[in-house]
């Protein structure tokens, strides 16, 4: 994809409102909001593009700039109604790759083409920012988990993550929700977001939030 089209869509973007604080708030609302909330839906009832990590990240980034009126909570199922300030712009459905604009991307391309790098540990995270691990196997897999910061369902002073599974020994998987302290301490190192784990890539943000 060439530099410019690049520009030319976070101009887009940015130019409809993400360059005003009070849309980037809202936009990180939204998508933390989102993103939790597939957690309290029953699997049966979620939409059904949501089945990897990756997945659920873009769901809950191109919802974010939905219209959310009844007809849209009816659609997506919602555990509430949540009632949050509206982003001003209408775009955002689409991810930068290296093929041009697309309405799909893994988490290898939304971190390397869609977000930029903020830090190696996980006290750099905002709400809506990304943690991202590169699992040097056989499938060269790549995983992306949301930082939600404090719940905005169940608030109980924690602090959380939420991320899909992806499917697990022909299981499709489950959403999960750990706090940083459970994630810190996970029994497996290669999950754990601090320096030293090579899997780990850092906390990433989107681009449409730095400008």
């Amino acid at each position: 994809m060439h530099t410019v089209e690049k520009l030319l869509f976070l101009v887009t973007l940015l130019g409809a409102g993400l360059n005003d604080p009070a849309d980037r708030t809202a936009f990180r609302l939204w998508f933390t909001f989102l993103a939790e909330a597939q957690f309290y839906v029953e699997p049966s009832n979620r939409p059904k593009e949501i089945t990897d990590c990756s997945s659920l990240v873009r769901y809950a980034f191109r919802e974010s700039f939905a219209k959310h009126d009844a007809a849209w909570n009816m659609r997506n199922a919602l555990p509430l109604p949540p009632s949050l300030p509206a982003l001003k712009t209408s775009g955002g459905p689409l991810f930068v790759t290296p093929d041009g604009m697309r309405h799909f991307a893994d988490a290898k391309t939304l971190m390397r083409e869609n977000c930029v790098r903020v830090g190696d540990t996980i006290d750099r995270a905002r709400p809506g920012d990304l943690l991202f691990y590169e699992l040097n196997d056989p499938l060269g897999s790549w995983h992306v988990m949301v930082y939600l910061g404090s719940s905005q369902l169940e608030p109980d002073g924690e602090k959380y993550v939420i991320y899909h599974t992806g499917p697990v020994h022909n299981q499709p998987g489950e959403i999960r929700r750990p706090s940083v302290s459970e994630l810190m301490g996970h029994p497996q190192p290669r999950w754990r977001p601090v320096r030293g784990n090579s899997a780990f890539k850092g906390v990433y943000r989107w681009k449409i939030l730095e400008g």
